[in-house]
């Protein structure tokens, strides 16, 4: 049964797709003059406050979710990762009746926003007028049919006149919200899904008109119409260069489940999504989007006609706030991929300079390359364990177990820190975390094998921890370990600076979390979850999670 569902969702995705491309871009419209300080893009990726940034997102839809939950839900992404929220604006509950409006409760999108912003995450709205999203009339108030010669999606006064009062309401608080005013929003899709036109084609005046709407009450982040690269597997099979793109690459739907599912995904999809988003990763990409991430509720009457109350769609946060399994895998890629946006923001395609990197034929090779370093992806996608070495030109790697469908990430010459160069990183990395003057890496490994690190370090250094594990010789530093479950602490003092990596397996690696509480960073290994975190007389308090069946 999933595989016919997944076998669906790449149809749908295909037909999607072909539908718009006759027409259509997978563009964006830049940001006006005055928000580019604060949210800028360029063919090789996107630029917050003047660093590049990987967008990593997830749909959670304001008005399927109690306000009480909102915070929870939103942390529950942040801890894994996510630094983004997308939501969809359903006009038929802000404009239940013509000129009344409900902003209020659960329909209050500015308060949803400025919790995001607070909450330090970035946000996607999709204000419409169309919104599909299995909502009632995909979102049009039902008093639209009363008004006399209105036409929908295509240019037409009296529909126009009716969605001005709307428009007038609504995108003020989106534009109060931008980021370039100190708010959440980096982003705003106009339309959805329309046949005629995706990114920033307008083939008629119908989206002239949504345009000029949003620019005349304020909206200056970066536009789009409809949505860019939908499917199951939206990156496709083919590694693209950045060189001649205008624009980042971007998926607005990445569906990992679908809206007549509930609850756990089988291993097969776990694999199927997983490998998914790392073709995201590994190909080019610089930002993806799950819809959806937060499953969710249709309340009152505003489901459409093949669903009733539940939305949970086999989202990775569950509808009652559960975690799946899918979810540490969703957190593993995203923390990857936060950590390294340095490379994957302003890379090209460099697989043919690595394209016999790899000894074993059965594994896939594709690398990215940017100023900041440089990432071979090794690709296993047959059914059994593949074992290959890894030769990068100036050194050779033996040993390498690639999982079952995993695409593997090696980190080769990585500007770590100013004087510190890690040339190598063999273990599967989850994440970089600056601490102070503690620049903590975090490795794993779910196979037992030995991992190497391999630093450049200009000026002298001092070792702590382990010191048996390190080799060096002048300014060549190399750390040899193996994962386990207690993580490993190894350490080393370079330029008033400590570089910490800890090892540790999996397991681990998914219960290892990065926390801000208090001004400071923290790494935190062992619970299933962490929630609340602050700082009280000096000590770190959390609030963590623990499944009944493991209490």
């Amino acid at each position: 049964m999933q595989k016919f569902l997944r076998n669906i969702f790449l149809l749908v995705g295909t037909m999607t797709f072909l539908m718009g491309r006759a027409y259509a871009n997978d563009h964006m419209f830049p940001s006006l003059p005055q928000a580019a300080q604060a949210i800028h893009f360029d063919g090789k990726g996107f630029i917050i406050h003047g660093k590049r940034t990987f967008i990593v997102s997830g749909s959670l839809h304001y008005d399927r979710v109690p306000k009480a939950q909102w915070r929870d839900r939103l942390l529950r992404m942040k801890r894994a990762g996510f630094n983004c929220v997308q939501t969809y604006v359903f006009w038929n509950v802000q404009e239940p009746e013509p000129d009344t409006f409900n902003f209020k409760g659960r329909a209050n999108l500015n308060a949803f926003l400025k919790l995001a912003h607070s909450m330090g995450m970035y946000a996607t709205v999709r204000v419409g007028p169309y919104s599909c999203a299995e909502w009632d009339s995909g979102g049009y108030p039902v008093w639209l049919r009363s008004v006399k010669g209105l036409l929908v999606r295509q240019p037409n006064k009296p529909f126009e006149d009716a969605l001005k009062p709307y428009f007038r309401k609504l995108l003020p608080i989106v534009a109060e919200n931008q980021i370039n005013h100190g708010g959440s929003v980096i982003m705003v899709q106009l339309e959805n899904e329309h046949p005629l036109g995706w990114g920033t084609d307008m083939p008629n005046q119908y989206f002239h008109f949504l345009l000029d709407e949003a620019r005349k009450y304020g909206i200056e982040v970066p536009t789009f119409f409809s949505g860019e690269h939908h499917g199951s597997d939206p990156a496709g099979n083919t590694p693209w260069s950045s060189s001649k793109r205008v624009n980042p690459w971007y998926t607005t739907e990445f569906w990992p489940g679908w809206y007549t599912l509930y609850g756990d995904l089988s291993p097969s999809d776990y694999r199927f999504f997983t490998r998914g988003t790392w073709k995201i990763i590994a190909y080019g990409g610089n930002g993806y989007n799950y819809y959806m991430l937060v499953g969710s509720s249709n309340f009152d009457y505003y489901n459409n006609d093949e669903d009733a109350a539940s939305y949970d769609y086999a989202g990775a946060i569950g509808q009652a706030g559960d975690l799946r399994p899918i979810y540490y895998r969703f957190k593993k890629a995203a923390m990857f991929a936060r950590s390294m946006e340095s490379v994957l923001e302003d890379s090209d395609n460099s697989t043919a300079e690595y394209s016999n990197a790899a000894s074993n034929p059965q594994i896939a090779v594709t690398a990215r390359t940017a100023p900041a370093g440089s990432i071979v992806f090794l690709d296993n996608n047959t059914k059994t364990v593949q074992l290959t070495s890894l030769s990068t030109g100036t050194q050779q790697f033996n040993g390498l177990k690639v999982l079952s469908g995993e695409i593997r990430p090696v980190v080769l010459n990585y500007k770590l820190l100013p004087g510190v160069t890690m040339k190598a990183c063999t273990p599967r990395l989850l994440s970089i975390t600056q601490q102070g003057r503690i620049t903590t890496m975090v490795v794993y490994d779910p196979t037992g094998e030995k991992g190497t690190v391999q630093f450049s370090v200009a000026g002298a250094h001092d070792f702590m921890g382990a010191p048996a594990a390190w080799n060096h010789q002048r300014d060549a530093v190399t750390l040899d370990l193996t994962a386990n479950a207690h993580p490993q602490d190894y350490s080393f003092a370079a330029g008033g600076h400590v570089v910490r990596v800890l090892s540790m397996n999996e397991k681990m690696a998914d219960r290892t979390w990065s926390v801000e509480a208090g001004g400071v960073h923290y790494v935190i290994c062992g619970p299933h979850y962490v929630g609340d975190a602050s700082v009280k007389g000096g000590t770190l308090h959390v609030v963590s999670e623990t499944p009944a069946g493991d209490a």
